[in-house]
């Protein structure tokens, strides 16, 4: 019989004993990983995917068996439910669905989820933080914490992981957004935007040459901070208010020096992805290209288990005009525009979201053939989640986010090639996006079932009891 190892056990042993010694610290913390982690990754679309892309023959034959008319050419429907209880396929035929066949053999590891709102969030061409908040952004400013977030600030699920979650996006004009995540009321997360910068970020210590002095450099720089900060305060002699905020100010920096050791040694066992200069992915332009360089990124992140907690945008926070050059010429705004009277923008329009599936498909297929520390692998232990950031369509009402689910099973989410799919807004048994997130806290060991800002509009408290095994 042959013998399989886990990624853990390989360092463990003998296999690596060349240069075991400079893998000591890595080799030490892998000893002591008994339970093998809980992750979730999120791949947020920007402006909405439509629920017919995601809609299989089954699920659509079942949904028309409810409804006074069938759905025919509708690209949302969420006026049209007419069920009472929640539809459950446990074999939907997935593939079937007009941008769900990249899946192949992970459909079977899938869940499509329907009929869920967050109206909350206000929909329009962008929810912003709404979509992972389950609150409402105005001015700018979230309306409450997004649930990577929430996650990530969890003890039990970050570990000793140096980033608590690593967010990435695509976009125009900037080198961050701040439009899609938030640690909280009024405090929106960064995610970088520029692939190369997130290269230098998450594996600059794991390169030779200039690349890794610069990484060194950084560390030396905190150093001097701490120092100089630890200087002022021996000699400070000010109110304790403005004490208070250098304390506060040396604490960052004691975390950020805490990071950068972290990085310095998992960087001896990490295997970063191509470099920026050597990967075509990173000079065309194309959104999709760049959406790719980054789950390259965030894949060989999870590998080198440099967190436990990813964010993937593509258009997100109200940058809903990228262009997909390999799809069409015209760009993601005015695609949707035209795609009313254009069947060529329409198909361009669904064939993004297919492209994107693909991305996610390569991910869990990498996950899925890494042995995980305790038995199975990788995606056992991660829940993938592709939700779109404002709704249903281009100007969305917020009232159905459809959902795309993947892996996840021995964190206890019930898959297997399932849709779902939930009651209309009228109905009592009608579910927002904000059970779907207190699920996600559940399936991290975690007892979350008030997730979001909805007050007196949430409909029910707590987890989709469907989705836990």
């Amino acid at each position: 019989m042959k013998k399989t190892f886990s990624r853990r056990t390989l360092l463990r042993g003998g296999a690596l004993s060349v240069g075991a010694a400079l893998l000591s610290p890595l080799l030490s913390r892998l000893a002591r990983a008994d339970d093998a982690p809980r992750r979730f990754v999120f791949v947020v679309e920007g402006n909405c995917f439509e629920p017919v892309t995601c809609l299989s023959d089954a699920t659509r034959a079942a949904i028309d068996a409810t409804t006074s008319s069938p759905l025919g050419s509708k690209r949302w429907w969420y006026r049209d439910y007419a069920h009472e209880s929640v539809i459950d396929l446990p074999s939907a035929g997935l593939t079937t669905a007009r941008s769900l066949a990249p899946l192949g053999d992970l459909a079977s590891r899938a869940t499509v989820l329907l009929g869920l709102s967050s109206r909350v969030a206000g929909g329009g061409h962008s929810a912003r933080h709404g979509a992972l908040s389950s609150s409402r952004t105005v001015g700018g400013a979230p309306g409450g914490v997004t649930i990577d977030a929430w996650l990530a600030s969890q003890a039990e699920l970050c570990g000793d992981a140096p980033f608590d979650a690593i967010r990435l996006g695509v976009g125009t004009g900037r080198p961050l957004d701040f439009g899609t995540c938030a640690y909280g009321r009024d405090k929106p997360a960064p995610m970088i935007l520029d692939p190369a910068t997130a290269y230098a970020t998450l594996f600059g210590g794991a390169t030779d040459g200039a690349s890794r002095e610069r990484f060194m450099e950084r560390g030396g720089l905190l150093d001097f901070a701490r120092d100089d900060v630890n200087a002022a305060l021996a000699s400070f002699r000010g109110d304790s208010i403005e004490r208070a905020k250098l304390e506060q100010y040396l604490a960052s920096v004691e975390r950020l020096r805490g990071r950068h050791e972290r990085m310095v040694e998992l960087s001896l066992g990490l295997t970063p992805p191509a470099a920026p200069e050597e990967n075509p992915l990173y000079g065309t332009g194309d959104a999709l290209d760049v959406f790719a360089a980054q789950m390259e990124l965030a894949t060989a992140a999870l590998l080198g288990d440099l967190t436990n907690v990813c964010v993937i945008g593509s258009g997100t926070g109200g940058d809903f005009g990228l262009r997909y050059g390999s799809v069409s010429s015209v760009g993601r705004h005015d695609m949707h525009h035209g795609s009313g009277a254009s069947a060529e923008l329409l198909d361009a329009v669904h064939t993004v979201t297919e492209r994107q599936v693909a991305e996610i498909a390569r991910l869990a297929s990498t996950l899925a053939a890494t042995p995980e520390t305790g038995g199975g692998t990788m995606l056992d232990h991660t829940v993938i989640v592709y939700v779109s950031d404002n709704g249903e369509q281009h100007h969305s009402t917020a009232s159905e986010f459809p959902v795309l689910l993947l892996g996840g099973e021995s964190l206890g989410l019930a898959s297997g090639g399932r849709s779902l799919v939930y009651p209309g807004l009228e109905s009592p048994n009608h579910r927002q996006l904000s059970n779907l997130w207190n699920t996600l806290g559940h399936l991290g060991g975690l007892e979350l079932n008030d997730f979001g800002e909805e007050g007196p509009t949430r409909v029910a408290p707590g987890p989709l009891g469907e989705l836990l095994a």
